[in-house]
This record gives structure tokens, sequence and C-alpha cells, in this order.
């Protein structure tokens, strides 16, 4: 694969940049800052694509805007000539490839194109720079083991990255000794939640010995199952045994044995099954029995005498009853109160009710009344209005007289009015002398004089040749101002300490002397108000003492009060007051009376209610307890309904379970019946018996089966003296025998231990053990989870080191191989090689044989060690990945001849590989006579960067 041309619409600093490549070596030069960095991350990006903005990447856009990305033309011999175009788009930018033929690619296309190569890859062999030689001595021996291997091998990197994570989710899920990993907290959980749950079980009294009985059980069963399979394995050694025999006698002997035998089948795991059909057998007998004891420990119902209908009656007339106790204190509340407010109203008017009851208040006297009385009140109002606003400005006039002392004792001393006065013309002193001082330190200033004088005369020629009067007149005025300028700079050179006086007086005071300013006008105006606050309310309290003079419609209404016979000299109010009250009275004193035959009927309802309720109850009952006992009573009953349906709920529930337990042992007896039938046994025993058979006749049958292959094969056996088939056959005998005493002995024991489990399992039916046992299960299963996990995590760590194993036993040598040839002519013979050591060091063999780890190398010997690695790697992978290599200034600390040995090598590699060389060195543009050299500088329009 080789570039021809680069098209940079625009990228970093270039833009509309196109270079044409057309040697086999182009070296690309230029100095720091020109731009080279750029166009071999143009490469790169086009290729692979722009980094994302979260990326640590440089994307390159433009700084000046315009066109985003650019065109690869390449010469590949599988694919042809084909242009890579990659422009902005989504995060990678949008690609698009044209093929020699007219159609075009995307993506997909593009990948197959680089062979599925990532960027990572491509930079890990093809794309290089002084700063990854330098890198190799950072490099532990099994990192760079493993950079060998993850250039050479497509996604070994990734697995190495994945191996890494691993690792660290190992270390945070388990480590040994460790405290905060998740396993080791769920473990320190599970220990203190079991020791709970075995603190809580042992709190009931039959717990601790049921559980040591059941443990006991257990460890029998154990014992048991020990022995069986000893008495197994002893009845295999027998058989083998008896096949030691000569060949010809144990024959005949099997022979005999499998005719006496007479099972001719067996159900498959036939054995297991039954014992299955046991231990299910034993604990639905436990269950069922414990459910018949439940039954039978559960009480009888209990006999209600009382239906409770009419006390529920009651109950649901209970609003009408508190609407009823309600009405009848309010009735005595509001009887009291009229009681109270008449008691006070006769109070007030100073009358017995007899005496206000007959007292007629006339309508048409009151009428008449309320009309002078209106008049009067009306004519007091204003009066009583004018007084208010009259000690209303009497106030006012007292505050505003207050003011004005305050004023006057407040008012600015002479000095600072006086400051305040001069101040205008003492601030234009002190900017101008800042800007004289300024003048001073700048003298741009008369640069920019002269060039405002130069423009005002540009402008005045200007507008007289367009006959345009303003113009001449702006540019008039603006050369008067730079004359103005030029002057000022000019003449007041000799005042410069003058002007220091002033700015040392009165700079920094300009917020105080506008501070002084605003409160002096504010002074000045506050005083003027509150003299015409004064005069204002002078006038006006004139005006209000000659309003305040006769009341004809008081003397009018007092004159009506004494022709009624009325001589108090209440107000016309408190007169109106008086036939209101006695009025009030009348109406209060009859409203009581309607409110009192009310009363006494509510009272005779309420002792209907109570004697029914006493009836129901047989209790006395006060009104306020009427319904505390009638739901007490109603509550009793409805507990012991509910206690009834509970006890009938529970036997209907224990009858149901008795009932399926029935069931599902009558299914298990036709299953047991089933598999006695399907071998044709009587019974268990026999069944036993039968199993013992069938596996003596498979092992007889396997046996002859192997005594003809071995008669064929080389003959007969010789048997040993001190054994005899008599003895072997008591032996097996009595191993069976004790076999099926085994057999017997577990099915009690299981039974046992069934009725027991079922008895435990009822003690442990607490709730609060329940949520406890939950929990521990879920920790159970987290940490079965967690747990599954960490050995996943395990078994890939293996798989990952062990195929990283396999490809370094595989991919290196060949590697390596090459690498030393070349590390041998950079380094002119000096070294021979490298190679890796048996503790997976790589090591470089000096000519003297003496070995040397790349640490211990001098920095440009371990520079030409990696170069060595790096090109040994192209070279081998150039049929699969020929792509170009991209070298930035990567010699730099090479001597002439081993810098004479890299030309060399390049030279030699670039019939099969295009080689593009970024440098800043112009010797090393001479260094390749034959090379295309690209001046950066040069190329075409740049944009800084």
């Amino acid at each position: 694969m080789k570039i021809e041309k680069m098209i940079v619409y625009g990228f970093g600093k270039h833009e509309d940049l196109t270079l044409d490549i057309h040697e086999e070596l182009a070296v690309f030069y230029g100095n720091n800052e020109a731009g080279k960095t750029t166009i071999q991350q143009f490469i790169i990006q086009i290729l692979f694509g722009f980094p994302s903005r979260n990326q640590a990447g440089n994307r390159y856009e433009p700084k000046m805007g315009g066109r985003y990305g650019g065109q690869l033309h390449l010469d590949d011999a599988q694919f042809g000539k084909v242009v890579i175009e990659r422009i902005k788009g989504k995060a990678a930018g949008d690609v698009t490839v044209y093929f020699e033929d007219g159609s075009r690619g995307t993506e997909t296309e593009l990948k197959t194109i680089l062979r599925d190569y990532d960027r990572s890859s491509f930079e890990a062999i093809f794309s290089f720079s002084i700063h990854e030689l330098q890198g190799l001595d950072k490099m532990t021996e099994e990192q760079l083991s493993r950079t060998l291997l993850a250039s050479g091998t497509t996604g070994v990197d990734s697995i190495t990255q994945m191996e890494t994570e691993l690792e660290k989710d190992m270390g945070n899920l388990f480590k040994k000794g460790g405290r905060n990993p998740q396993l080791n907290l769920l473990i320190e959980q599970l220990r203190n939640d079991e020791k709970a749950l075995k603190e809580h079980r042992e709190q009931a009294d039959l717990y601790g010995p049921y559980l040591e009985k059941l443990n006991l059980l257990n460890k029998r069963l154990e014992e048991i199952s020990a022995r069986e399979n000893a008495i197994s394995e002893m009845l295999s050694e027998a058989a083998r045994k008896q096949q030691a025999a000569p060949l010809m006698q144990q024959k005949k002997k099997v022979e005999e044995q499998l005719g006496n035998i007479h099972v001719q089948s067996f159900p498959a795991d036939g054995s297991r099954r039954m014992e299955r059909l046991a231990e299910r057998m034993s604990a639905a007998l436990a269950k069922k029995k414990h459910s018949e004891h439940e039954l039978a420990v559960l009480p009888e119902t209990s006999i209600i005498e009382k239906n409770g209908d009419a006390i529920a009656e009651l109950l649901e007339k209970e609003s009408e009853w508190l609407r009823l106790l309600s009405r009848s204190r309010d009735l005595d509340d509001e009887s009291g109160k009229l009681e109270e407010e008449l008691g006070r109203q006769l109070g007030l008017i100073g009358m017995g009710l007899d005496e206000a009851l007959k007292f007629d208040v006339s309508l048409v006297n009151e009428e008449k009344l309320l009309k002078l009385a209106e008049r009067a009140n009306k004519e007091e109002e204003d009066s009583r209005f004018h007084d208010r606003e009259l000690q209303d400005e009497k106030k006012k006039l007292i505050e505003a007289e207050k003011e004005m002392s305050y004023l006057e004792s407040a008012a600015p001393t002479e000095e600072q009015q006086d400051a305040a006065a001069k101040w205008p013309e003492n601030s234009l002193k002190l900017a101008e002398a800042k800007a004289l001082k300024r003048m001073k330190k700048d003298p741009v200033n008369h640069f920019f004089s002269y060039m405002l004088i130069a423009l005002a005369v540009a402008g005045v020629l200007t507008g007289l040749l367009q006959s345009d009067m303003l113009i001449v007149a702006i540019a008039a005025a603006a050369a008067l101002g730079g004359l103005w300028m030029l002057w000022k700079a000019t003449s007041k050179n000799g005042s410069f300490e003058d002007m220091d006086d002033v700015i040392k007086r009165f700079s920094g005071k300009e917020a105080e002397m506008e501070m002084l300013q605003r409160k002096i006008a504010e002074h000045n105006r506050k005083v003027e108000e509150t003299l015409r606050d004064i005069a204002r309310s002078d006038k006006r309290i004139d005006e209000l003492m000659n309003e305040l003079n006769h009341k004809p419609a008081k003397s009018e209404f007092d004159a009506y009060l004494e022709n009624l016979g009325i001589t108090s000299s209440a107000s016309s109010s408190t007169v109106i007051e008086l036939f209101k009250t006695i009025r009030k009275v009348q109406e209060i004193h009859g409203k009581l009376n309607r409110t009192q035959e009310s009363l006494d009927q509510i009272k005779y309802e309420e002792g209907k209610w109570l004697e029914k309720a006493a009836a129901e109850t047989g209790k006395n009952i006060q009104p306020g307890d009427l319904y505390i006992i009638l739901r007490a009573e109603a509550n009793k009953l409805n507990e012991l309904k509910e206690e009834n349906r509970r006890i009938a709920d529970k036997r209907e529930v224990l009858t149901a379970e008795l009932q399926q337990q029935s069931s599902y042992i009558a299914e298990l007896d036709l299953e047991k019946t089933s598999l006695l039938e399907e071998c044709g046994a009587a019974d268990v025993e026999e069944f036993h018996q039968f199993h013992l058979e069938w596996l003596r006749k498979k092992e007889l049958q396997q046996e002859l089966e192997l005594v003809v292959n071995q008669l064929e094969a080389i003959g007969s056996i010789d048997q040993r003296p001190d054994e005899s088939d008599v003895s072997l056959k008591e032996h097996i005998s009595n191993l069976e025998d004790e076999y099926t005493l085994l057999k017997n002995e577990r099915n009690q024991t299981m039974n046992e231990r069934a009725e027991l489990q079922q008895r435990v399992n009822h003690l442990l039916t607490d709730e609060a053990y329940e949520v406890k046992l939950q929990n521990y299960e879920e920790k159970k299963e987290q940490f079965n989870k967690l747990a599954r996990r960490w050995s996943v995590d395990k078994a890939i760590i293996e798989a990952i080191r062990s195929t990283m194993a396999e490809l370094k036993e595989k991919s290196l040598p060949a590697v390596l191989s090459k690498a030393c040839e070349y590390f041998q002519r950079l380094t002119g013979d000096s070294y021979t090689g490298m190679e890796i050591n048996p503790d997976g060091h790589f090591e470089a063999i000096r000519k003297d044989n003496i070995r040397f780890r790349i640490a211990e190398l001098s920095q440009a010997t371990k520079e030409q060690a990696y170069l060595a690695l790096r090109l040994s790697l192209a070279v081998s992978m150039q049929k699969s990945h020929p792509f170009p290599i991209i070298m930035d200034d990567p010699f730099v600390h090479f001597d002439r001849l081993r810098l004479q040995q890299v030309i060399n090598l390049i030279k030699e590699l670039q019939t099969d590989h295009q080689f593009i060389y970024f440098t800043c060195h112009e010797d090393m543009c001479r260094a390749w006579p034959e090379a295309q050299v690209i001046d950066v500088a040069n190329t075409g329009r740049s944009v800084y960067l």
C-alpha cells in the first residue's frame, strides 16, 4: 500500500493543500511549528477517524473555520487505486471510499482496506517517533513482550487491557485477609448471620435436643453411606480377585453364576429412585401425622347466644344519636346564653323584666328619633373630623419645626460648602494633570497627533475634490484636535511639577467630593421643603378654627328628647341604643321560651334510646357512655364470631392438607408399586435383593467378557494358593447380607429423621427467624453470584495468560530472529542479537557473548533495539498488512556510523514498503539524496494554529 497524494481541505494550520508523493521514501522537512506533526496526524486520522471531543487526542479542526478533513490517494496491490475522503460529520467524521471502477464505499469498505486494523495497532508498528523509542527502558520485560505480541496480533492489546480490568475486578471482589472487598464483607456478614440464626434457634427449649438428635441421625446416615460405599468397594475387590483365578475355570464359574441369577431386567437407576421414594414417603407421613395432631388439638367453636342485630341497628344510628346529643347540648347552651344575655341587657337598661316587657317602644317615635339622631351624628362626625384634622395639622407643624431645627444643626460647614463649590474647577485640573502625565509617559501620543493631522489634511483634500463641505469640516476639526493635542504635549512640559502637586492634592478624593456635593444639594432641598410645609400648616389651622362653631342639628335633637320625657344627657347613639335594647329584651324572652320547649322534647327522646340500649346490654347506661358500651358489646360479639371463623378456616385448611397428603402418599405408593412391578419384586426387600442380583449379573457379564477377551489374547492366569472360590463366595455373601441390613437401617433412620425434621421445622416457623433466614439466604445467593463472578474472572485471566504464553512461544521467535539480524546491522556488528532468557527478560548479546538487559544499554542502542523490533514486525506482516511506515525524527541520538546503517537498511526495505519521514534537521534531508524532500513551510497557504 502506497500513499500517492494528500489533499487537505482544512486540518490544523493547513488549508487547501495538495501534496503529491511519487517516491518510495518521502521526507517532510520543516522547522518547529511548521506543521509536520499536523500532516502526520492528517494521514492517521483520515485512515482511522477523528478523535471524539471527550478523548485526549487533538482533532486539529481549522481555527478560522472552513471545511474540515481531506483526501488520501492510495495505491494498493489488492484493491488498486483508492481515494479515501473523510470530512466533518459524526464523531469520527463521514468517510467515503472511491474505487477505480467508480464504485463507492463507507466505513465498512475502509476497514477491509485497512485489514481490520485499528489506530492503536497501526501506531504500535507502523507509526512511531523518538518518544516511543525512548520509552523502551521504562517498560518492564513482561510489558515489552506483550507490546510485541499486541503489535503482531490483532486484539491482543484489548485482551491485555481486559486482563488488567479483570484483575482489578477480582481485587474489588476478594482479597486474602482484606476487609473492604465485597466477598470479604459478605463472609463476615454470613458468619454473623449464622451466629444470630443459631442463637435464635437455640432460644426454643426443644430445638437444642432435636437438633442434636438430628445431627446424630445425619451422622449415622453418613456412616451407613460410607459403610455401603466400603461394601460396594469390597464387593468390587472380591470380584476382581475372582478374576485372578484360572481363566477357563473362571469362565465356567461365571457362566454357572449367570445361570443362577434369574433377574432379566432392572429399572434404570432403580435403587436411587426407590431411595428417593422412601425419603419422600417418610417426609409425607411425618407431615400427615403433624397435621392430624394439629387437627386433634384444635378447639371447638363457641356458642353465641345473642345475634347482636339490635346492637348493630343502634350502632348504625350512631350519627342520629350524636345529632340528638349535639342538638340537646346546643339547646342547653343556647338557653343558658339567652338567660345570660337577658340578664345582661336588663342590667344595661336598668329595668326589671316586667317593666321592660310593659315598655312600649313606638316605631314612629323611633323612626323620627333616628332621623334626628342621624342628622346630629353627622354634624358631630363632621365636627370630630375637623377637630382631628386640626390636631393633625398642629402635629405636622410641630414636626416641621423640629425638622427645621435638625436641618439647621446638621447643615454643612462653610469649609465643606466652599470645597464643594470649587470642586468642578479642581476636578478639571486633576483630569488635565493626569492626561499630561500619561502623555509624558507615552510618546506615542506625538505619533497619534501627527497621524490625526495627516488624516485631517487628506480628508480636507478629499472633501475639496468631491465638493463635500461636510468632510472638509470634519477633517478641519480633526486637524485642530491634532494640533491642540500636539500643542498641549509640547507647551506644558515645564508644568509637570505643578501637575504632580495637583494630583497629590486631589487624587483619590473624587468619590469623597462627589458625596459631599450630593449631601449639600440634599440638605438645601430638604430646607426648602420644610419651609413650605410650615407655611401650609399655619394656613390650614386658621381655616379649621373658624369651622368649629354652632351645631343646629344637635339642638333640635335635644329638644325632641325633652318632649319625650327623656332628661338624660346621653348621646344620641345611647338613646337609640336604649330603644333597641328594650326591643332586644322582649325578643330574647320569647326565644328563651321556645328553646326550653325544644329541649324538653329532646330529653324525652334521649330517655327512649337509653331504655332500648339498657334492654339489649343489661346495663344502666349514661348518655355519654352509650356508644362506648355498644361498641364494646359489638366488638365482643365480632371477636367471638371471628374466633369461630378462624377455627373453622383452620380446620378446613388442615382437613384439606390431610386429604392432599393422603393423596400424595397414595401417589407415592402407586409409584412404589409401579417400580416394584417393573422389576417383578414383591416388596422393597426383594427389590433391593434384585438390585444386588442385577448389579452382580452386570459384573459377571463384564467379567465374562473380560475373561473371554483375556483367553483369546493371553490364555489362563494362575490362582494364588491361599484363596479359593468358596472363601470368596462366602465373603461376598456376608457383604451382601450386611449391605441389606444397612439398607433397612437407613430406611428406618430416614423415617425417624423425617419426623424429627418436621418437628424442627415447626419450631422454626417464628416470623423473626424467617426474616433472618431470608436475609441469610439472600446474602448467600449474593455471595454465590460474586464467587461465580470471581471464578469466571480467574478462569478468563488464566486463559488470557495461557494464550499469551502460547503466542509468545509461537509468534516471538520468528520476529526476534529478524530483529536480531537488523539489530546486528544497526549496531555495526557490536551486538550479535537479542533473546529472551529463561526468566522472561529481554537481553542483548554483545559480540564477545556478554549479555545485557535492555535497561543496561545506552539510549541510542536501546532505540536501535526497539527500531529493529518495529521493522522486524513490519516486515513479517508485509503480506497481510502492507502499510506505509511513518517515522517522526526517531534517529536524532544515532552517531554517523549507525545512522548510515539505518539509512542502508531502509533503502533495502523501500522495495516492499513506503517510508514517510518527518524531520526538523536539514542533515536528514541530505542523508537520503534519492528521497523526495517536501518543505512543509512552503507547501501552500497556511493559517497560524
